[in-house]
């Protein structure tokens, strides 16, 4: 693997393990989110309407997503791979950028969903280096 795709891999995985985090308790199979920086933030924002497009929570909608491109950081390299990890990330990307403005319009932020936002351009980037 090249220094890219490993910048991918952890950018994702971190990101994965962020939004299941999130997920698992959107769905109350964690009782408490542990937010540093932002105190109670993280429960509102998850637990906030737009955190459940079409009812489903975004903490897992992202988890799968950072799954996928995970397993495609895996796959063996090859154009359509490049252009499923570049669409998938980049779709990562433009859903923090409309979380962050769901964030800013609620008031109140997510230290988990403020890391992925941080981390996604950093996952698109490198996935474009693959190219």
């Amino acid at each position: 693997m090249n220094m890219y795709r490993y910048i991918a891999f952890a950018m994702a995985a971190a990101s994965a393990a962020a939004m299941l985090y999130v997920g698992l308790y959107q769905s109350r199979l964690v009782g408490r989110l542990i937010c540093p920086i932002f105190g109670e933030g993280c429960e509102g924002v998850a637990d906030a309407s737009f955190a459940r497009p079409f009812g489903i929570p975004d903490g897992y909608i992202g988890a799968v997503i950072y799954t996928v491109i995970i397993a495609l950081l895996l796959a063996p390299p090859n154009r359509w791979v490049w252009t499923v990890l570049l669409v998938l990330s980049g779709a990562a990307t433009l859903a923090n950028v409309l979380g962050l403005r769901d964030m800013m319009i609620f008031g109140g932020y997510c230290f988990y969903c403020l890391t992925t936002a941080l981390l996604s351009p950093v996952l698109l980037w490198s996935v474009w280096k693959l190219g």
